[in-house]
């Protein structure tokens, strides 16, 4: 099997960011050079596409009741700059959605305050969200 054959297989099954597949086939013992030519095939034929990657990674963590500020840390760790993932971010989670994704985290389990604060900041919000949980409650 080629570089290409081998990148097709390896995003049929998932999404994946260019980070992730790059060394998905370095791992397989494919050159630079075979990963370079792979990858602009997979950009101009539109199955390579981190921009539409991270719009759907941060929709699903969202559903998850994560916070910004650790979905920003997963999508750097799968390769999305850090400038890219904050615009995303600031675009498709309003502080409002965020601040009713931890009240829906704070009633998961009874906790003390502190606990809670913990909890909630451990999810990744800011202490802005957690300071404004903490008045409504």
């Amino acid at each position: 099997m080629n570089c290409i054959s081998f990148a097709l297989n390896y995003l049929g099954r998932f999404a994946r960011t260019e980070l992730q597949l790059r060394r998905y086939l370095q791992r397989k013992g494919f050159t630079t050079t075979e990963i370079a030519e792979a990858v602009a095939y997979l950009h101009e034929h539109q199955f390579l596409n981190d921009d539409a990657y991270a719009r759907g990674y941060i929709a699903s963590r969202i559903l998850r009741l994560d916070g910004p500020l650790k979905i920003k840390h997963l999508l750097m760790q799968k390769g999305i700059a850090a400038t890219d993932a904050d615009k995303l971010l600031r675009d498709s989670y309003p502080v409002e959605l965020q601040i009713e994704n931890a009240k829906k985290l704070s009633k998961k389990k009874t906790r003390t305050k502190q606990q809670l604060q913990r909890f909630i900041a451990s999810r990744g919000y800011s202490p802005y969200v957690i300071r404004a949980l903490s008045k409504e409650k």
